[in-house]
């Protein structure tokens, strides 16, 4: 019931996300996926721009099945920011992220740059972080093409203090409508198996 619980949490944080007025442009899908480890991922992403005070925002939280029952959800590991850009893109940048498997979450506070290009990509700097959990730097972006039938999309974080690297590489297709059929290369330093892919579905809403 705990993890039914905080998977209930993630769905009205991406529904918040995905609220539509006339003052804030927002997004959001939903990503199953079948992981080369023998498991299946759904994740619940979106973001929001225009908020009060020229804010923006965007999170995500992603649950595992256990392996060999895809019927049992694991805790989930979520993420948050709240950003303020200026004219150029430059602009002050808070994250939280919890693995709620653990105890508590991290906060981390730094700089993100945004840059006006043809295609969607960002940086983030993040010099202070709770949870004596060092520095992070990351960069992200998105690109699509044929009218957004095709995009490609991904992130990866350095944190110093383990020198590990976290990393997705995601390439979709648009099957009929919103849904798209996509396939991904994950890489994270953290994981005992660090290199691994997943294929699925997802539903832009």
């Amino acid at each position: 019931m705990k993890t039914l619980r905080k998977i209930g949490i993630g769905a009205l944080i991406a529904s918040a996300l995905s609220y539509r007025d006339v003052n804030a442009g927002s997004w959001a899908k939903v990503t199953s996926q079948h992981d080369s480890r023998d498991f299946s991922t759904v994740t619940l992403t979106g973001g929001a721009s225009g908020l009060p005070f020229g804010m923006g925002t965007f999170g995500f939280i992603e649950s595992e099945t256990e392996k060999g029952n895809r019927d049992n959800l694991k805790q989930p590991y979520g993420e948050i920011n709240l950003s303020e850009k200026g004219q150029y893109g430059f602009g002050a940048i808070a994250e939280y992220n919890r693995d709620f498997s653990s105890d508590r979450g991290v906060t981390r506070i730094g700089l993100v740059f945004e840059p006006k290009l043809s295609f969607f990509f960002g940086t983030k700097f993040y010099p202070i972080s709770t949870a004596n959990s060092g520095i992070q730097i990351g960069v992200y972006g998105n690109k699509k093409f044929n009218e957004g039938d095709e995009y490609v999309e991904g992130f990866v974080d350095y944190n110093f203090k383990p020198g590990k690297f976290v990393g997705e590489v995601q390439v979709g297709r648009r099957i009929k409508g919103n849904l798209f059929g996509v396939i991904e290369g994950r890489y994270n330093g953290f994981k005992p198996r660090k290199t691994v892919s997943g294929a699925g579905l997802e539903w832009k809403l």
